[in-house]
């Protein structure tokens, strides 16, 4: 996996954060605190878990698929 330098969790340190909350019944505000991110962060995450499970935490690009002011 190849996180990008920006990224303040990798890949699985966000799924042991969203089973902090999702099994082990923290907060957000107590799982973002103990993996050093905002709790909205954390509500973040967790979002895009139980929309697609595991495989939603993965990095993805941030580089922005169209750049209609780029010369052709």
């Amino acid at each position: 996996m190849n996180t990008h330098k920006n990224a303040r969790l990798t890949y699985l340190r966000r799924l042991e954060m969203v089973q902090d909350i999702t099994q082990r019944r923290h907060t957000a505000e107590q799982a973002g605190a103990t993996h050093g991110v905002s709790a909205v962060t954390a509500r973040k995450w967790l979002a895009r878990y139980l929309a697609g499970g595991a495989p939603a935490l993965l990095d993805k690009s941030s580089r922005p698929a169209r750049s209609p002011r780029t010369i052709s």
